[in-house]
């Protein structure tokens, strides 16, 4: 029960660095939830183990590292060629209050850095 709870927190998390960063929030937090149960749940269907071995529990274990390493690309590796913000930044098109890990705006999606268009002016 535990590890739900913490494959929904951490999903979660995933997919709003993925929204921040530029990328898709659905194949972030999806990407992290199916690899954890194919280290999980799949993998010991096809694998045999010794009643008494361990092997469960170092693919369970196995299953938690891929979500540290689908959170580590998604919030250091995904949009890195972009400008980053230092700190907390408002969107100049649509004012909304961005985390200093957004490099896109979450609301309207215009990137950090950028002049807004002059259409877009009101």
């Amino acid at each position: 029960m535990l590890a739900v709870a913490f494959l929904i927190i951490a999903a979660s998390a995933i997919a709003a660095y993925a929204r921040g960063r530029g990328g898709n929030p659905w194949v972030w937090g999806t990407a992290a939830v199916v690899g954890y149960c194919v280290f999980a749940y799949v993998v010991p269907l096809f694998v045999r183990f010794a009643p008494d071995s361990d092997a469960n529990i170092l693919l369970v274990m196995g299953g938690f590292l891929w979500v540290g390493a689908v959170a580590f690309c998604a919030r250091y590796l995904l949009g890195i060629g972009r400008k980053k913000p230092s700190s907390m930044w408002t969107c100049p098109s649509c004012k909304f209050l961005n985390q200093r890990y957004a490099v896109q705006c979450e609301a309207c999606k215009h990137p950090y850095g950028e002049p807004v268009p002059p259409a877009q002016l009101r």
